[in-house]
């Protein structure tokens, strides 16, 4: 605790000047006809009456203490960067093949997509998502929120056997990064970065496609992490797309491997702590009881408990 006027604190010197000087007077003495008589000496009463006689000054101590504005500091509060992830997510039929182990019922590449992105939503709580399914076209299916569960609860909605190919057949990566990058550049605050998850290659990121396509990225400030569910090998173009933007691609062929791919891509877009300066508050509070309980005790001395005047 400190005072935000210290320099009122000098002051306090008046009450202990005047409690000194209530326990040193000699006060003014009066002979009377029982003073040559032999009897004990009332200093306990003594004792209580100058101590009442002392509440005031003790009064005028709290009271410069509150003109002195006694102020604390509270812990800095702690705000985290917001980055803007908008999750590109391949729903063609391809993504029905299976992925991983299949000893517990048929899990499909899309099942595995979805079950690791909802424990990365949890993990970078405090962080705008939003998702974008493409195939042939693309659908912003949920714009970027905070409110993270409505992802989740578009699963059933957004399956690869939804549609029939003949509408959404075809992988077309580049024109879902192309509409992912400009739902991403509506947003004025904070960092933004794209997370594919597709297992087909596509005809519109190859050479010399990718370069329009990273140029219109980088005007952006798009960063762009692909995961490939397939063991096939990622194709140059979409490297080149993700390396040139800060990110990277990577392979996911099973489950596990999908997770840690998540958690490669939380260390390489770590979250961004902005600690602010310490809050001064108030802090009268301490003095409010000590204050009440003087006051208290000095109305009560009032009502007898002093010097009689002879």
């Amino acid at each position: 605790m400190t005072f935000l006027h210290p320099q009122w604190l000098a002051l306090l010197a008046l009450p202990v000047i005047l409690a000194f000087w209530e326990w040193v007077r000699p006060g003014q003495p009066l002979a009377m006809p029982y003073d040559g008589g032999k009897g004990r000496r009332g200093w306990f009463l003594r004792c209580c009456v100058l101590v009442a006689n002392c509440l005031p000054a003790c009064l005028l101590a709290v009271a410069v203490l509150f003109l002195a504005h006694p102020i604390t500091f509270q812990p800095p509060e702690v705000e985290r960067q917001l980055t803007n992830i908008q999750v590109v997510l391949d729903t063609s039929g391809s993504m029905r093949e299976a992925h991983g182990d299949q000893s517990k019922g048929k899990h499909s590449r899309f099942d595995s997509a979805m079950e690791s992105l909802e424990k990365f939503l949890h993990h970078r709580k405090g962080d705008a998502f939003g998702l974008t399914i493409f195939s042939r076209n693309f659908i912003h299916w949920v714009p970027l929120t905070l409110d993270t569960e409505t992802i989740m609860l578009s699963r059933p909605f957004i399956a690869p056997n939804v549609l029939p190919d003949e509408l959404w057949g075809g992988t077309f990566i580049g024109n879902a990064l192309y509409g992912a990058a400009a739902h991403l550049a509506e947003r004025p605050v904070g960092d933004r970065m794209i997370i594919l998850l597709t297992d087909g290659e596509s005809p519109d990121i190859r050479a010399p496609k990718d370069a329009a396509i990273i140029a219109d990225l980088k005007e952006k400030g798009v960063l762009v992490f692909a995961v490939f569910l397939t063991n096939d090998a990622v194709d140059q173009g979409l490297i080149n797309i993700c390396r040139s933007t800060g990110g990277e691609a990577f392979n996911a062929v099973t489950p596990e491997a999908l997770n840690a791919v998540f958690k490669r891509i939380d260390e390489m877009k770590k979250v961004v702590v902005l600690e602010k300066r310490p809050r001064a508050a108030d802090c009268y509070d301490p003095f409010f009881l000590p204050a009440l309980g003087l006051l208290a005790a000095a109305v009560c001395a009032l009502f007898g408990l002093r010097f009689t005047p002879w």
